[in-house]
């Protein structure tokens, strides 16, 4: 992931390099200029350049998905929770093999499909537009100068990102976007395979996988086992119960849906062994909840968490604009963007050693960045 994400920010680095040279060219904004930024606006050859670095992007990450989606069948059709019956019959195996295979090919063909769409879908000079548009009303109304106009747009676009335009009228970001369309193939495969496998075992439960610090609308029912019926319940958002004759209430967000992190694997009432214990289980929610005290408030580590992703995605686009500011020349807005990573970064430390967790700084890596001194002098 982290290799596409760097990918597709090189793109995204290109595209800011060239709308930088375009709005400096420009200077001074007066009515004549404006003239001049609308016959530029409508010359397509940087949007065209553009488009082609998006392109080259894409196609070098093909090759990648297609292999991500094998390696990912090959892992659902060697789980531990299915050796014992697929070994009984080699011949059997090697078909459930091929059915998974199969189906791994044909998301494999959506997400590259969805890949290539993504230069389809990003309006390159209708953000351009949007961006500058904003900066010619902005000046032109007395509200702000030329300058700090400009310095609006380069860390808006590098903060933001290029953005995938869809006919919804949606928009994300293109790293997100292509990250998400990748994730979302591997999630089906995995979900759906395991359905696969466990269907042509005849298995007539599921085991909801378990991890630390789990949302707290499914926090209690991981770990634990259903017959499929009661599954099916669950996911619909009605009442249901466990194979242990515990009730639980419907919840609205699905297994696996709206950035579910629980898969729901197949289980065989009569040979599969559970993945985790009832104390084990019972330990995890505790520690969860014990959680711990941040600025004067109980804050439950899942909460931790969530603030974390939150903080790494934020220098993530910190970082992202001050490379814009660099592609543009700009010191001044490198260093404003430098002072909000520094006061961010802290802030996660802080948190980290609160809530006693790691720190993830990989997850805040942007590749062509460089620290500057925020030092006056």
């Amino acid at each position: 992931m982290q290799r596409l994400r760097a990918r597709f920010s090189r793109v995204m680095r290109f595209f800011i390099h060239k709308v930088a040279d375009q709005i400096e060219a420009l200077g001074e904004l007066n009515a004549s200029s404006v003239h001049t930024l609308l016959t530029i606006m409508d010359n397509g050859t940087t949007f065209l350049e553009v488009a082609n670095e998006l392109k080259q992007a894409t196609g070098q990450t093909l090759q990648d998905v297609v292999k991500l989606c094998n390696e990912t069948a090959e892992d659902v059709t060697t789980d531990p929770r299915f050796k014992e019956a697929l070994e009984e019959s080699p011949e059997r195996k090697r078909e459930i093999e091929a059915q998974v295979k199969q189906y791994a090919q044909s998301v494999a063909a959506q997400a590259v499909e969805g890949l290539e769409n993504l230069s389809n879908t990003t309006a390159i000079s209708q953000q351009y537009r949007e961006a500058v548009s904003d900066a010619v009303l902005a000046v032109s109304s007395g509200l702000t100068s030329y300058s700090e106009a400009t310095r609006e747009i380069i860390h808006n676009l590098g903060y933001n990102g290029m953005k995938v335009y869809y006919p919804s009228g949606y928009r994300r970001r293109l790293d997100s976007s292509a990250r998400q369309n990748v994730l979302d193939a591997v999630r089906q495969i995995n979900q759906h395979g395991n359905e696969i496998v466990s269907q042509e075992l005849g298995f007539d439960a599921v085991e909801i996988s378990a991890h630390l610090n789990s949302a707290p609308d499914h926090e209690p029912v991981q770990g634990r086992v259903f017959l499929k019926e009661e599954f099916e319940k669950m996911q619909a958002g009605a009442d249901f119960k466990d194979v242990d004759g515990r009730s639980y209430s419907g919840f609205n967000r699905s297994i696996g849906q709206w950035n579910c992190m629980h898969f729901a694997f197949g289980f065989s009432t009569k040979i599969s062994k559970r993945k985790f214990t009832e104390e084990q289980l019972q330990e995890m929610e505790k520690k969860n909840h014990d959680g711990f005290t941040y600025n004067g408030k109980h804050k439950t580590l899942y909460w931790a968490t969530q603030k974390m992703r939150q903080i790494e995605t934020q220098v993530r686009r910190e970082k992202d604009a001050a490379n814009a500011f660099r592609e543009a020349g700009d010191m001044e807005g490198r260093k404003a963007c430098q002072r909000r990573i520094n006061a961010l970064v802290a802030q996660y430390a802080d948190l980290c050693k609160a809530a006693g967790l790691p720190q993830h700084k990989e997850r805040m890596t942007v590749e062509g960045f460089r620290m500057v001194s925020t030092k006056e002098r």
